[in-house]
């Protein structure tokens, strides 16, 4: 862990990033738990998730860089589970394909919807291969591999339609406009 942080923080000295050292010590440090988990994800064998299915029953493709790609699966074998399984399967969703606009769910029908923009390069590029990342994620979490306490997607639910949402040209607006109004 303290040769990690003594990397994260040599990276963040000598490269450049968007936002405060603190921000760039959270992408640095996440982009090492996704190499830690794409460890655990090629460890996975595929005999082991045979009878573990994930459908992906819609694809819209990305419109540049408008529109985000939208994948809808099926996970039949999680209807109904709590949800905190389900965020935290978001959670890894969100960490693997790491450029994920949104991601919503139905655990009554066992359902999940991924909007993202895809990669040019890299590792993920297609719709399959999200599945199957999806795939192993999934039976991580249902074999209690990969722990359910992560909170990436709970807090990017907790953002929606809040402060944390906005940007900071709205925020600077709304808290100069409250400096003139009295409540």
């Amino acid at each position: 862990m303290t040769d990690t942080f003594e990397t994260v923080l040599a990276n963040v000295h000598t490269g450049i990033g968007q936002g405060g050292v603190l921000e760039q010590i959270d992408k640095l440090y996440r982009k090492q738990q996704r190499l830690t988990l794409f460890q655990m994800l090629e460890k996975v064998d595929n005999e082991e998730i045979e009878y573990f299915p994930v459908v992906l029953y819609k694809h819209i493709k990305q419109v540049g860089k408008k529109r985000p790609a939208s994948l809808r699966f099926s996970l039949p074998l999680w209807k109904y589970h709590d949800e905190i399984f389900w965020q935290s399967l978001g959670d890894y969703v969100i960490l693997a394909v790491h450029r994920v606009k949104d991601i919503d769910f139905d655990r009554e029908r066992g359902l999940m919807k991924v909007e993202y923009f895809a990669k040019i390069k890299g590792r993920i590029k297609y719709p399959e291969d999200i599945r199957e990342i999806i795939r192993k994620i999934a039976y991580l979490v249902d074999t209690e591999a990969l722990p359910t306490d992560f909170t990436r997607f709970r807090r990017m639910t907790e953002r929606r339609d809040s402060l944390g949402e906005m940007s900071k040209e709205q925020a600077a607006l709304i808290g100069a406009a409250l400096k003139f109004i009295q409540i």
